[in-house]
C-alpha cells in the first residue's frame, strides 16, 4: 500500500501547489499609506455637533409650514361629467338635425319610383322564404291584385275566365296547399 494519504502535508501541498489560499485586492499596497493617513486625520476630528438650532425653532416651525401651505393653495373648480353631458346634448341635436335634412335633400333625394317591377323575381321570392307571413295574409295582399290584372289575356273563350275569376277563393286554394 503505497498510497499517499489524503491528509498528509505533502499530498496537499502536491494538489494545490505554491498557492497559500490567502489573496489581496490589486493595488492594496499602492493605496495603503493614503488609506491609513485618511483614517488616522478623521480619528483627529471632534465627535461633538458643531450645529446649534435656535431654542424657540420647532415651537414656531408648525406655524409657518401652515401659513406656506395655507396661501399655496389655489381655487379649484370641478366640472362634473353629468354636466359636460347635459351641454352637449343640444349641440348634438342640432347637428344630427342638420345632418338628416342634409341627407335626405342631397343623397336621398330621388325622382325614380319604386315598383314591384323594379325588384327581381328572386328578392321577392328569398324576402318571402325569409320572411314569416302566413299563406292568408298573401292571399289578401294579392286577392285585390289578381283580380284587377287580366291574367287571363292569352284565352279566347270569356266564359272560362268568367269562371276562374269569379267562382274560385284564392284564399280556400293558399289553405289547401298548407
Amino acid at each position: 500500500m503505497n498510497k499517499e494519504i489524503k491528509n498528509s502535508v505533502k499530498y496537499i501541498s502536491k494538489k494545490a501547489g505554491n498557492k497559500t489560499g490567502f489573496s489581496s485586492p490589486s493595488d492594496y499596497f499602492n493605496n495603503l499609506e493614503e488609506a491609513v493617513a485618511v483614517k488616522l486625520s478623521e480619528e483627529k476630528f471632534t465627535k461633538e455637533n458643531s450645529f446649534e438650532v435656535p431654542d424657540t425653532y420647532f415651537n414656531k416651525l408648525e406655524d409657518r409650514v401652515f401659513t406656506n401651505v395655507i396661501s399655496a393653495k389655489k381655487e379649484i373648480t370641478i366640472v362634473s361629467f353629468k354636466d359636460r353631458v347635459l351641454k352637449m346634448i343640444p349641440i348634438v341635436a342640432a347637428a344630427s338635425i342638420v345632418l338628416f335634412i342634409g341627407l335626405n335633400s342631397f343623397l336621398f333625394n330621388t325622382t325614380e319610383e319604386l315598383t314591384l317591377d323594379a325588384i327581381s323575381d328572386d328578392e321577392i321570392e328569398l324576402w318571402l322564404d325569409l320572411s314569416f307571413l302566413t299563406t292568408n295574409e298573401i292571399a289578401i295582399a294579392l286577392d285585390d291584385y289578381l283580380l284587377d290584372v287580366n291574367v287571363f289575356y292569352f284565352s279566347t273563350n270569356k266564359n272560362i275566365e268568367d269562371y276562374i275569376n269569379n267562382s274560385i277563393d284564392y284564399l280556400d286554394l293558399l289553405d289547401e296547399i298548407n
